[in-house]
């Protein structure tokens, strides 16, 4: 089978330079692909061959550096060599920071280019390679069954059968069968092999979930400058249009009625905006993080907010903290904004086999189709359905116009605590 062709995607709203580049990259053997904007290249499905971008820094509408912030998050296997019409150093340094592999100011010579262009195509192939790797390592740690997952996470932190055994509640022959189990559909040959690969596993995820932090956070910044700005704006000149408005006028009522859903809704998308940017309270202590969320709310005062934290406290794997934190902040946020509760209770307990968080309240309920389908335009129960199946939870939501709605979030205890080697082997 013929090997693709690496492409190398030029973004320059200069005709003359697209045509030039052009005709040198084809002479070298590669795939050129021409692009004047930065929108017209992030519209172009991601290919999986090597490839690299040349990319200018001055475009209109989506300039090079904020172009190459996207790629950053989408295309983490393409390089990007800059090239400009002025040095500016502000701006190379800038870039260099943010991982570009070379800044050329035009005109260049053409042998640096090729030269540059020749370690950038090598470079997206090994990355390639290791994204090929690390999606075969994360489809045979899919294929694992919950049970063995735990022992997985406690067989690598140190612990021997006899304790892993102790921990979970099963006998020693139980986990030596888990254990031969998971080491053949892992592939590992021994148990060095199975800490390597399970340390790769965690940096992946913990890159994975940092990148999709910096990604929430563009999009927070990006609706907070935008949209709800407008409808500030909006909002105001309603007011004052509402204010001009005679008292006896029939329009009055309705043009209040719109501005109350307006400032409802500006509100809304506040809490939504200082949720996308809140990862920092995930990483403190998970109680204090989601018993604050009633301040952060600004609550009505007659809610009676009880907080219960049962059994000894143990430290939480920080990926299953930032999961559990999500879940119980849309669990919270729910009932305190949504469900006319008088009383909202947040309960997280320890336990020697699992790790329980339950968010309940007395208030109206949720409608049985929003529970079971969700609501048009809102995600914020299936998401919290999605986070609890991604980190191996088992998610129940119950919710009647009598009793309430309970939220709750069970997690295996070994796959919700870090287990440490040294604490356990004392």
């Amino acid at each position: 089978m013929a090997t693709a062709k690496p492409i190398v995607f030029v973004v320059d709203d200069d005709i003359s330079v697209r045509e030039s580049l052009e005709l040198l990259i084809q002479n070298e053997g590669w795939q050129p692909e021409m692009f004047a904007s930065g929108q017209e290249f992030l519209d172009r499905p991601r290919v999986h061959v090597s490839s690299c971008l040349l990319l200018d820094i001055s475009l209109p509408g989506l300039n090079g550096l904020d172009l190459q912030k996207r790629i950053a998050f989408e295309r983490t296997d393409l390089p990007i060599i800059f090239i400009t019409g002025s040095g500016d150093v502000r701006k190379s340094v800038q870039a260099m920071k943010a991982g570009a592999v070379e800044f050329l100011t035009k005109p260049f010579n053409d042998e640096v280019l090729l030269t540059a262009i020749r370690q950038a195509l090598e470079r997206s192939r090994l990355a390639l390679l290791q994204e090929a790797q690390m999606k075969g390592l994360r489809d045979r740690y899919d294929s694992l069954t919950p049970r063995e997952r735990e022992v997985m996470t406690l067989v690598v932190s140190g612990l021997l059968n006899k304790q892993v055994g102790g921990e979970l509640g099963i006998s020693e022959i139980t986990v030596k069968a888990h254990r031969g189990q998971l080491m053949q559909k892992m592939k590992a040959n021994s148990l060095a092999d199975l800490v390597k690969m399970a340390e790769r596993l965690h940096h992946s995820t913990a890159t994975q979930e940092n990148v999709r932090l910096e990604e929430r956070t563009r999009i927070a910044r990006e609706l907070h400058d935008t949209l709800l700005q407008t409808f500030l704006s909006a909002s105001m000149q309603l007011g004052v249009a509402s204010n001009a408005v005679p008292p006896e006028s029939p329009v009055r009522p309705r043009l209040d009625r719109i501005l109350q859903l307006m400032n409802r809704g500006i509100e809304e998308s506040r809490i939504t905006i200082q949720g996308l940017r809140s990862s920092d309270s995930a990483t403190r202590d998970l109680v204090i993080a989601l018993s604050g969320i009633e301040q952060e709310l600004s609550c009505r005062p007659e809610i009676d907010f009880c907080v219960n934290v049962a059994g000894r406290q143990q430290p939480l794997s920080p990926l299953i903290q930032q999961e559990i934190y999500r879940i119980g902040r849309e669990a919270l946020l729910n009932a305190f904004c949504h469900s006319r509760a008088k009383r909202v209770e947040f309960e997280l307990k320890y336990g020697d086999r699992e790790l329980h968080v339950r968010v309940c309240d007395d208030g109206i309920g949720i409608d049985p189709k929003v529970l079971r389908d969700g609501r048009e335009g809102h995600w914020g129960l299936a998401g919290m359905r999605e986070r609890a199946e991604r980190i191996g939870g088992l998610l129940k939501i119950s919710s009647s116009p009598r009793h309430g709605t309970e939220v709750q979030l069970t997690i295996p205890s070994g796959i919700a605590f870090q287990f440490s080697a040294a604490k356990n082997s004392a």
